[in-house]
């Protein structure tokens, strides 16, 4: 009776044990896209990575960074369990796709030209019988497809300066942040904004069952965190 009684009492103290362990972290996926995301020195830097710092940890939810291109990241998002893409441009058309924390980043995203662009761009439609390079995967890209553009799609955004300065491709699309950190490490005359097309919200895009406690609790946490202002210092040091 005795070992019977012991062996309860273990199996008891196991599955309280086992109710009380560490959640499995998520994993949070972004590509390299600076000044929002890089690895540098074999560490997670930028805009986007010390937001979601900040946020998993007043939230006490136990993360992991990762960086894989952008696609990739959000194909994972789809189909993994606590698994996040970030900073993701948040759209219609995967709206359904993801559980979404937003808006984790408020930038606009704008056309930019070679500098010896002349033509005058008054509208996104005076873009249309041009080539438009952007970043593949990104919510510009998809944007600018579901208009009828011509993109060519580029892993990288030094990839797209680099092809811009080669007249690969007419103009540039992405948000404006991402295309001054590049122009200015080229040179102040690198490139030129010509036309500033919309606003975007970037956010954190995450399988869509993950746990609705976690995602009340990052949402009201990311809440809490732009009505204190920390967002917006975090971001407004590169602006």
């Amino acid at each position: 009776m005795k070992t019977v009684l012991s062996i309860s009492l273990w199996g008891c103290l196991w599955l309280s044990m086992a109710s009380h362990a560490a959640p499995k972290p998520y994993t949070l996926a972004f590509a390299a896209n600076p000044p929002f995301s890089i690895t540098d020195n074999g560490r997670p830097q930028g805009i986007a990575i010390n937001i979601i710092r900040v946020l998993f940890e007043q939230a006490h939810i136990p993360y992991q960074l990762v960086e894989v291109p952008l696609i990739r990241a959000m194909l994972n998002a789809k189909t993994t369990a606590n698994y996040c893409a970030f900073p993701v441009q948040r759209a219609q058309s995967i709206e359904a796709d993801y559980q979404w924390i937003s808006p984790i980043l408020m930038t606009r995203s704008g056309l930019f030209a070679h500098p010896d662009f002349q033509e005058k761009l008054l509208t996104l439609a005076d873009a249309k019988k041009m080539k438009v390079g952007v970043l593949r995967g990104s919510g510009d890209a998809d944007y600018l497809k579901s208009f009828g553009f011509t993109v060519e799609e580029a892993n990288t955004q030094a990839q797209n300066i680099d092809k811009l300065l080669a007249n690969r491709f007419d103009l540039w699309a992405t948000d404006v942040l991402s295309a001054n950190f590049f122009i200015q490490k080229r040179g102040k005359a690198a490139a030129k904004e010509v036309l500033t097309f919309r606003a975007t919200l970037s956010s954190l895009a995450c399988q869509v069952d993950m746990d609705k406690g976690d995602l009340a609790t990052l949402q009201e946490t990311l809440d809490r965190l732009i009505k204190e202002g920390v967002l917006q210092k975090l971001t407004a040091a590169v602006q």
